[in-house]
């Protein structure tokens, strides 16, 4: 049912902005080898744009000072629309070569008037092999992996923020429910949900650095609990949730 309302709205973007996200396509189709298909969850499927922009809203950033990473970019569209922001720059990590060849195209062709942000940089390449740059980063994720590998790239961040990189926000999306991943989410015991809603969350660094077990438990739990607003969460100095 959902698709009904949300397949017009993907098409309808990119009849607007002259690009095409909005197609679904099997991975193997788009020259990922039959070993690294399910990494990727077998399938490319566009993100809304209403999600995307509501997670977007809900970053307590100075744009200008951020670099925008899109961790399985397909064909772009989180990229265009990071676009409207004035981010620093914006990147896209993806693996299947054909998708990425499209995103290329449609960072090209992309006119909207209301682009903020004309760094674009489509990258081909395999996540578990990308260096961010340095400097303030939001990392963005609309479930593009398996859980060995989403697993991987938060290691990946935890080893950054560790060697002093400490500036980073992580926008992880679901369409379904970000309750998929509670058990990678709530492994996370540097990070401490901003906001979160049914399908989407934003993650900080805690603070202090390291935080406790009992947290990090809290941190899943929340994950797995669907909700049906958006929620900020503030801590007190024990950690504790009150609103």
């Amino acid at each position: 049912m959902r698709l009904t309302v949300e397949d017009p709205r993907s098409h309808a973007f990119d009849r607007r902005y002259k690009v095409e996200t909005a197609r679904e396509e099997g991975l193997g189709e788009m020259g990922v080898s039959s070993d690294d298909i399910e990494r990727g969850n077998g399938v490319y499927r566009v993100t809304w744009g209403w999600l995307i922009e509501k997670a977007f809203a809900r970053l307590d950033i100075d744009f200008h000072r951020y670099t925008f990473i899109d961790y399985g970019s397909g064909k772009g569209k989180a990229m265009l629309m990071a676009a409207c922001h004035p981010f620093k720059a914006i990147i896209g990590i993806e693996y299947a070569k054909r998708l990425h060849e499209i995103a290329t195209e449609n960072c090209r062709t992309y006119r909207n008037l209301d682009q903020k942000c004309h760094s674009l940089l489509p990258i081909f390449g395999d996540v578990l092999n990308y260096l961010p740059p340095p400097g303030p980063i939001v990392c963005f994720m609309c479930n593009p992996f398996d859980q060995k590998t989403l697993r991987a790239v938060f290691e990946s961040w935890r080893m950054r923020y560790d060697q002093g990189e400490r500036e980073i926000r992580i926008l992880y999306l679901n369409m379904r429910d970000i309750a998929e991943s509670a058990e990678v989410l709530g492994e996370q015991d540097w990070l401490t949900p901003v906001v979160r809603d049914r399908r989407f969350v934003v993650l900080a660094p805690a603070r202090p650095h390291h935080i406790s077990a009992k947290k990090a438990g809290e941190l899943g739990r929340a994950m797995a609990v669907p909700q049906g607003r958006v929620s900020v969460l503030r801590f007190r100095k024990r950690g504790r949730p009150v609103g």
